[in-house]
Order: structure tokens, then C-alpha cells, then sequence
């Protein structure tokens, strides 16, 4: 890895071995060296990359000592940094089909889910907990969004919706968790449409998931580049219903209509009909974070993904004749 404190400390304090090179950078041209020398050095049978820089160099220290490279695609990118990688593992269905429509034949492409920890969510407390800390009224309706402040995850249609909402439900209070370059206009927004009685801008948070179970519906409407939505998959976790934006990545996160709800990118009216649809029907509602929840058991682990990084390393070895 490239030196970062944190990182390392988080390293560290499970028993996990680092080493940090001087890798960072696309004309860093030194680095798929120092990445070829590294991996002959601790005898790699697989070479596994993260992000795009890293899946550059990393691929082409593959060609240079003969290990077979797999890049992890975790979003809708370009394709020109992960063209040399052996296999590429993308983080949904949508960004393999992204990457194909670029010219990367399918069979080079293989999805490996992102996974979370079940245990994560185990000592969260009860959504009537969370609320009294929060000063939250345990009979309102709370929806929220937690996500990097900025246009692309789509805050402003939610604050729009939440104008709409407001007429059906007056005293609906709508949480925004998170920080980033949009949140001077998000703030400006909120106040345009008088709405600062039901909205809370909360900054960013390292308890988000705590907050998330004060929510009666999670919201992701984001309007480009989402690999998997992985807030939904969060809400799921935690047995809410959700409410994504119909587009590529997103649509894995969540089933329409059993676990959650869609809802066309960028239309506010849209978004809020959707979101009124699960407030309406508590009895809906609850069905639908139950069976978002076994989902997620079933097919967003942790274990999950390590079995699949597993069977992936088996494979690409297998294909390049390495014994």
C-alpha cells in the first residue's frame, strides 16, 4: 500500500502485514517495478488490486513477473487503468455490464459483491433508543440519506421530495448524514423551501448506522456513478425499507417492490411518491425491511466475499497454469 498512517495502524491492530511503497501516482513509473519486486519477494500467486491507479501498476507488474493480476472495480469507471488486468471483479452486475459496453470481453469480468460485517450491526440500539438520544418524537415519520455530501448522490431531489412529503405529513423530519462540497448549497436549498423545521444537516458522523435506525425509510438518490449503493444494503442490515434511484448498481442493492423501492434519477415527485408509498404502509413497510434483511444475510456478508475472493483467486490461477 502507499504509507497511510491510519491504515497501518488499523493493520496493526490485526496482526495483518504491511508494507508501504512509493507507488502513488499514474506517472509514478517506478511503481509496477516496485510492485513486480514486492510480489516475487513475498512469492504472490496473485496479484489484487484496488481502485484505478493501483490496478495500472499492479497489472503490469503482472506481465513483467508472470502472476496473474485481479482488479477490483468498485464503481462505473473508465476502463483504460484495468485494460491490462487479468480478471476484473466488479462490485455489482451493473459496473460488469458498464465495463463491457467499453470493449472488456465478458469473460475477463467476474462480480464479487461487496460485503459487511452482520456483527457490526448486532449492538446497535433499538430505533426508540436512538430517537430519544436524537430528540427525535417517537411518532414521526424519519426518513434520511447518508452519503458524501455532493450533486451525484442526490440530496437535492431528496430535500425537493421532502417539500412535497410535508404536505401529508407535517411534522416528517428528514435526516441528511454526512460532509462534502454541496453542503453550503443544501443548506442554502433547505431554507428556500422553508423547510428547516424537517430537515437536519448532521455533518459527518462515525455512528451513521446508529442514526440510520432512527429512520423509518433509507434513501440513496443518487443520480451517477454508484457501483453498489451500499447505504441500502446498511438499511437492509438493519431491517429498514429503502428507497434507491433506478439506475446501474442500485438496482442490485435492493429487490422493487419486495425489499424497497425505485424510483427514476432526478425527479423529485418521483422520489417522494415512493417514499409516501412505504410511510402509508407500516405493515409494508416492516415485510419489506425483514426481507431486505435476509437478503443482505444472504448475499452481503463479509464471509460471502471472502469465500467469492477465494473461489476467484482459484480460478485465475487455475487459468494461468500457475501450480
Amino acid at each position: 500500500c502507499k504509507y497511510n498512517e491510519e491504515l497501518l495502524r488499523a493493520l496493526r491492530r490485526r496482526d495483518i502485514e504491511a508494507h508501504p511503497l512509493p507507488i502513488s501516482g499514474k506517472g509514478n513509473l517506478v511503481a509496477p517495478f516496485l510492485l513486480a519486486w514486492f510480489a516475487e519477494w513475498v512469492g504472490a500467486d496473485v496479484i489484487h488490486t484496488h481502485l484505478s491507479t493501483a490496478s495500472l501498476w499492479g497489472a503490469v507488474a503482472g506481465k513483467l513477473t508472470g502472476i496473474p493480476s485481479m482488479a477490483s472495480v468498485h464503481a462505473l469507471n473508465v476502463k483504460t487503468c484495468y485494460v491490462y488486468s487479468d480478471m476484473l471483479a466488479t462490485c455489482s452486475e451493473g459496473v460488469r455490464e458498464h465495463m463491457m459496453s467499453q470493449g472488456i470481453p465478458g469473460d475477463r469480468i467476474e462480480v464479487m459483491y461487496n460485503g459487511l460485517n452482520p456483527q457490526q450491526f448486532n449492538d446497535i440500539p433499538p430505533e426508540r433508543e436512538v430517537r430519544e438520544e436524537l430528540g427525535l418524537p417517537q411518532d414521526v415519520p424519519v426518513m434520511g440519506e447518508v452519503a458524501h455530501l455532493s450533486p451525484r448522490k442526490g440530496q437535492i431531489h431528496l430535500l425537493e421530495a421532502v417539500s412535497l412529503l410535508r404536505e401529508r405529513w407535517p411534522d416528517l423530519i428528514c435526516l441528511l448524514v454526512g460532509e462534502g462540497e454541496d453542503r453550503a448549497a443544501l443548506e442554502q436549498r433547505v431554507a428556500e423551501l422553508n423547510i428547516e423545521d424537517h430537515v437536519r444537516v448532521m455533518g459527518y458522523r462515525s455512528d451513521a448506522r446508529r442514526i440510520m435506525n432512527a429512520m423509518n425509510v433509507v434513501v440513496l438518490p443518487s443520480v451517477a456513478i454508484e457501483g453498489l449503493g451500499v447505504a441500502l444494503i446498511e438499511g437492509a442490515f438493519l431491517g429498514k425499507p429503502v428507497v434507491g434511484s433506478d439506475a446501474p448498481g442500485i438496482r442490485e442493492a435492493l429487490v422493487d417492490g419486495s425489499t424497497g423501492l425505485l424510483a427514476p434519477p432526478g425527479r423529485p415527485k418521483a422520489l417522494a411518491d415512493a417514499i409516501a408509498h412505504i410511510l402509508e404502509d407500516p405493515a409494508m413497510a416492516a415485510a419489506m425491511g425483514l426481507r431486505g434483511q435476509q437478503r443482505a444475510r444472504e448475499m452481503f456478508t463479509l464471509d460471502h466475499m471472502v469465500s467469492r475472493a477465494e473461489e476467484l483467486y482459484r480460478q485465475l490461477i487455475r487459468e494461468n497454469n500457475i501450480s
